[in-house]
């Protein structure tokens, strides 16, 4: 089922490059980093750009709103301002229906979804710091203070029965995209679709385009999850949110060992049944809390309450590889014959493109590969949104050699850093023939709108052994790293 090069901009290329589809019938494309702390792309099927960019701004306004409403990274929000009340307050309704969908969910899930557990994930960074595990008694402790209620609503307000700092975010994230379609909707009635992806949470609706009334959504491969690999399986949804999570995204290492950022509130431990979780619900609220709580439970815990959540469908990636759906979620998922073959030279592109500017789009950027001769072998990942802008990426746009590309509309995954993009070369071309093994420049070039330009590139020997060059960090650009490494 794995889509050859196929990556979550790839719709960027066809749209830029393809046919224009007829103005009643065009996607408008617009990225962010930085909102959040992770990545924003908005897609609206609208009339006019005019239509489009009115509805960036009511879902960016919407975003920013709710914000402050529940982030308790900001002291300024109103959760924050609750803790510091004392705990007892009038709460909005938006911070109310977010607690009472955690205590929800909470009750579901038998405790393996909570908003408590950021003492727990202090303890975890601090144990990480100091290089040592958390002792059976720390996590002890900690479970204990967690494990009993937060907060209780009545007719009188809120009253907060800790000190501890309450933790929305995953819940609350689903809840502020939901949020955002419907500020989008509300400002532009005549738009025809949109998507929301908040990095990598999803909430579509309406028409994708005149050729496609559903979305493609691709669902990140935890085995494989880098920005430009091919996607586990691929969803066509309209109408619908899709939330993933993952071990592969974040975490904690110490001593060397990997441990999931995901804790399980009960035990207090890293949850290690799974590998990864997606789910399909109605609303991102609803497919965001599920897919954390499917990645604590067991599979087969996960299954049942999937299967017994109303218009739920969920896949679960065990940790041991194996597979297991709801009995609808098949239905949603788009065959592909595509081949997975990869050549002798595998590369691995890690960069960073965290906004220095939190007012500007994200940058045009685009990382590919030339050979010797400075012949284009592969377009690892190119990302921008509007035709007029593409020849500042002045290289890129003189060697551009795309192959054909699957079109997909946004990728699921575990939440990412901001700025943090990973990309991974399988030693297969534009055409999809492996090449050989030998010398390789790789390229990243960034441009902003009306903005700064930069080109860097890494000459690298890809024959034996991995080897490792470096993209210089510049005033207006942070760097990234290479590596390759050819076949034996």
């Amino acid at each position: 089922m794995a889509l050859p090069f196929a990556s979550h901009l790839a719709l960027l290329l066809t749209t830029l490059f393809g046919p224009t589809p007829a103005p009643t019938m065009q996607a408008y494309h617009f990225a962010h980093d930085g909102v959040l702390g992770t990545s924003l792309d908005l897609t609206f099927t609208a009339a006019t750009p005019e239509a489009a960019a009115q509805a960036e701004r009511a879902a960016l306004a919407e975003i920013e709103r709710l914000r402050l409403v529940l982030s308790s990274y900001d002291a300024s929000s109103e959760v924050s301002r609750l803790l510091v009340s004392g705990g007892s307050a009038r709460p909005s309704a938006d911070l109310t229906a977010v607690l009472d969908r955690y205590a929800f969910w909470n009750q579901q899930s038998g405790g393996a979804y909570s908003a408590r557990v950021a003492p727990l994930s202090a303890l975890w960074r601090a144990a990480e710091a100091a290089g040592r595990l958390p002792s059976a008694d720390e996590l002890t402790t900690v479970t204990a203070r967690i494990a009993t209620p937060a907060w209780t609503i009545d007719a009188n307000g809120v009253r907060l029965l800790t000190a501890d700092r309450l933790d929305l975010n995953s819940l609350g994230k689903g809840y502020i995209i939901d949020h955002a379609l419907a500020a989008a909707q509300a400002a532009v009635p005549t738009l025809l679709g949109g998507v929301i992806n908040l990095g990598g949470d999803i909430r579509t609706w309406g028409i994708a385009s005149a050729e496609r009334s559903a979305w493609r959504i691709g669902v990140a491969d935890p085995r494989a999850p880098a920005d430009n690999a091919a996607p586990l399986t691929v969803l066509e949804i309209s109408d619908r949110a899709v939330s993933s999570s993952g071990r592969y995204a974040r975490g904690f290492t110490i001593n060397g060992v990997h441990y999931s950022h995901i804790l399980d509130p009960r035990t207090g431990l890293p949850a290690n049944a799974v590998a990864a979780t997606t789910v399909i619900a109605r609303d991102n609220a609803t497919a965001n809390a599920l897919a954390t709580t499917l990645s604590v439970l067991t599979p087969a815990e996960g299954m049942r309450l999937a299967a017994a959540t109303p218009g739920v469908e969920a896949m679960i990636v065990g940790a041991d590889g194996v597979l297991h759906r709801t009995a609808g979620f098949a239905a949603y998922e788009v065959a592909s014959s595509a081949p997975t073959a990869t050549g002798n030279v595998t590369a691995t592109v890690t960069i960073d493109i965290t906004p220095t500017n939190p007012n500007r789009h994200r940058p045009y950027v685009a990382v590919w590969v030339t050979d010797t001769e400075g012949k284009p072998v592969r377009t690892l990942a190119f990302w921008g949104t509007k035709r007029k802008y593409i020849p500042d990426m002045s290289k890129w746009y003189g060697v551009m050699s795309a192959g054909a590309r699957d079109v997909i509309d946004a990728v699921t995954r575990a939440t990412r850093p901001v700025g943090e993009y990973t990309l991974e070369w399988d030693g297969l071309d534009d055409h999809g023939t492996a090449v050989k093994a030998g010398e390789y420049t790789f390229w990243f070039e960034e441009s902003f709108e009306n903005g700064p330009h930069s080109l860097r590139s890494a000459a690298l020997n890809c024959t034996n052994g991995a080897v490792t060059g470096k993209f210089e960090t510049t005033p207006a650009f942070a760097g990234g790293t290479v590596t390759c490494s050819a076949a034996k």
